[in-house]
């Protein structure tokens, strides 16, 4: 560590992968002595602590902050029952530990109204008076809660109570720490063919839970266009095969993920959220009763979110689409002037459209940016109406800075030759940069591993006085230099930019499949091992499904039937056959051709229900049962008056 009390916290990723293998080591050897032995004779208090006790929560103040401000903060919270532990262990550096009980813990779930199996099979609302009922067999209280619970239970309660000292500027940070040892069961590991989609959910929340369960999809549902790109490519298909083909293909893919979707949120209790729920951390209101629970609530009136929205914030998209696609055709220009100067064959051609690539990423960045400023400014209640305008100011400008081009060539300049060359390059530059994003970090690290030991220091004499549990301390001074995961945000973008490069123009670049494949295996290992090593643990999110992102790829899978189908019906062939049959209305034909295709699709809609059978009957029963439940409570007071 830092010999220098007041010099910044170290961001050292490979020094806290090596404090974190040296404590996993050291539990697990402790855990091994424990089932060989019955009890343990040979650990110091400090390791004692920390194998039986549990700390959920980490309270950073800053420098600014008194001992007074920071015993305060501890008085706030003992009143919810919580236990703390304050550590002073210089003027820069100043901890509070927060863990609980269980039984405070199960009281906290029943307030959250947090849904749980039953021994009945449904899905309830956690009951605090009825915990037994929640008892599956051979489960104990201690496993009614996951992991990534208790520390947003804890959180709830407590940061309402403490967000005057936050915004006063007395905390700088408030973050769970990671459980070494449940890391270990996230290591890449060849023998594993699926990801171990509950335990992610149990440790990260539903939230990441879903999206790591998508992106696995995802990469299945990858395979059939994969295999069917090499049969294209090699046996020249018609085209109208393969319209029908991504037609059929993405319209199940989506489904078929609405129903895994529909059950991992019924068995992680997450399927009936409504946007009722309570307010996302960054919503601002005044506190006044709220009309169906009758608790005080932030409220906010919808009219200044509505012109915040179509005064300020859509205008502003509109001059962002505008603008990317004037950089879009002013490439179009740069082609022409350097093909007119130097020729077709020189290598020059080449730059426009490499430079068009790098600029499309980085407006993709700074628009991003942009969204987000602006869908705070909007002031939406909940998280999941957040997402949704935020993902759909993205999308709209996204589909313009990213396809507008190919949709140019294509249906304007009607080139597929070049149509075909922009699309790959595209691609691969994309992927160079989703590759160069993701592997970043963690490369910059291993580069800097050799220099990871001579960096390395014992605690100071005098700090390790004031310091009650040294395993903890040094745990909680690593994680406390990592990034912050913010959200999935970043990764849908990715993948749904990825699926548009696929379906939109398939009928022209075959191997876009294969090319999305290859990268997706390895880049949700890496996802992984970023949000284990180089994020700090985020509080778990519910969400009963990937929100706006579901509405994203529906629509780029609509775009993708009428881009193949004009591609279709730009072939000079298919042209000239359909000006024989119908030679007084021949562009009759493709709006017949493509809407059969939108039939079909909207057909294989209505077949394949959104959520399964055996979802549908666990939320029919649940409702039965809680009917039954009302009755009795009724039955049982008019049987007393009788008596």
């Amino acid at each position: 560590m830092s010999e220098d009390a007041k010099s910044p916290r170290t961001r050292n990723i490979i020094e806290n992968q090596l404090f974190r293998r040296q404590r996993s080591l050291k539990l697990e050897a402790l855990q091994r002595q424990r089932s060989q032995h019955g009890t343990i004779d040979v650990i110091d208090d400090d390791e004692e602590a920390e194998t039986f006790g549990k700390t959920y929560i980490v309270i950073i103040f800053t420098e600014k902050a008194k001992l007074r401000h920071c015993q305060d903060v501890e008085k706030i919270i003992q009143e919810f029952d919580i236990q703390t532990t304050l550590e002073i262990v210089s003027k820069t550096e100043k901890y509070l530990y927060l863990s609980a009980s269980l039984d405070t813990l199960l009281r906290l779930a029943d307030a959250a109204e947090l849904e749980k199996m039953t021994t009945t099979g449904s899905m309830q609302k956690f009951n605090y008076g009825c915990v037994s009922d929640f008892l599956l067999p051979g489960m104990t209280q201690e496993q009614i809660l996951h992991y990534c619970e208790t520390p947003v239970l804890i959180k709830d309660v407590v940061e309402p109570a403490i967000r005057s000292y936050i915004q006063k500027g007395y905390i700088e940070d408030m973050f769970p720490l990671h459980d070494i040892l449940y890391l270990d069961r996230f290591h890449f590991n060849l023998k594993r063919t699926t990801l171990p989609i509950e335990e992610i959910r149990n440790y990260f929340g539903s939230s990441i839970g879903l999206y790591f369960a998508f992106i696995e999809f995802y990469t299945k549902a990858l395979i059939f266009p994969a295999v069917f790109g090499i049969l294209q490519s090699l046996m020249n298909l018609n085209l109208s095969l393969v319209c029908s083909f991504y037609v059929v293909w993405t319209t199940i893919f989506l489904e078929l993920w609405k129903r895994r979707c529909a059950g991992l949120s019924y068995r992680w209790g997450t399927i009936e959220m409504s946007s009722l729920d309570k307010p996302r951390a960054g919503y601002q209101g005044q506190l006044k009763p709220d009309p169906i629970t009758g608790k005080m609530t932030l409220h906010y009136p919808m009219r200044y979110t509505y012109l915040q929205m179509y005064c300020i914030s859509y205008p502003v998209v509109l001059g962002c689409v505008v603008a990317a696609a004037w950089f879009a055709l002013y490439q179009f220009q740069i082609e022409a002037e350097v093909l007119a100067d130097f020729g077709a064959d020189s290598w020059l051609l080449y730059i426009p459209v490499i430079v068009q690539s790098m600029l499309i990423a980085i407006f993709s960045w700074a628009y991003e940016k942009l969204a987000t400023f602006l869908t705070n400014l909007e002031n939406h209640r909940t998280r999941s109406q957040y997402e949704r305008h935020r993902v759909n100011k993205l999308m709209l400008f996204e589909i313009v800075n990213n396809f507008f081009s190919q949709f140019y060539i294509a249906f304007v300049l009607q080139d597929l030759k070049q149509l075909k060359y922009q699309l790959m390059m595209q691609l691969l530059i994309f992927q160079l940069v989703c590759i160069a994003q993701e592997i970043g970090i963690p490369l910059m690290a291993v580069l800097r591993q050799k220099y990871a030991k001579y960096r390395h220091k014992e605690i100071e004499p005098e700090k390790l006085r004031s310091i009650s549990n040294k395993p903890r301390y040094e745990q909680a001074f690593y994680e406390s230099g990592l990034d912050e995961y913010h959200s999935t945000y970043e990764d849908y973008l990715q993948v749904c930019i990825q699926f548009g490069y696929v379906v939109l123009f398939a009928a022209v670049a075959p191997f876009a499949a294969i090319g999305a494949l290859i990268n997706n295996v390895f880049a949700v290992h890496i996802d992984m091992f970023k949000l284990c090593n180089i994020f700090k643990r985020p509080f778990g999110r519910r969400a009963k499904n990937i929100g706006a992102w579901q509405l994203a790829f529906e629509l780029l899978s609509v775009m993708s039937l009428l881009s193949n189908c004009g591609l279709l019906f730009l072939q000079p062939n298919v042209k000239q056959f359909f000006a024989h049959w119908l030679p007084s209305i021949p562009d009759l034909s493709f709006v017949i051709f493509e809407h059969l295709l939108l039939g079909l699709k909207f057909l294989i809609h209505k077949v394949i229900h959104e959520r399964p059978r055996w979802v549908r009957i666990g939320l029919l029963k649940a409702d039965y049962e809680t009917s039954q439940a009302l009755k009795q409570l009724k039955y049982e007071p008019q049987q007393s008056i009788l008596i």
